[in-house]
């Protein structure tokens, strides 16, 4: 998140900015609700991310820079 904006950093990926754009939503929730909230959106992110490779940009997966093939099959 951005301290100025309060707002995070687009990735460039639609769907992953999607779900941190969620994370606003947290203002609104009393504080007992973020523990469950986070989890969600942790889930969703790691949905994205294990999504098929070629959906999500190279510099967004761990270990593998743009233009670089992943070794092995999924």
């Amino acid at each position: 998140m951005s301290p100025d904006a309060g707002t995070a950093s687009p990735t460039g990926h639609a769907r992953v900015d999607a779900v941190l754009e969620r994370v606003a939503e947290l203002d609104a929730l009393p504080v007992a609700e973020h523990p469950g909230r986070y989890e969600e959106l942790h889930a969703d992110l790691v949905a994205e991310l294990n999504a098929e490779p070629g959906t999500v940009p190279a510099g967004l997966v761990p270990g593998r820079q743009a233009g670089q093939e992943q070794n092995g099959s999924r």
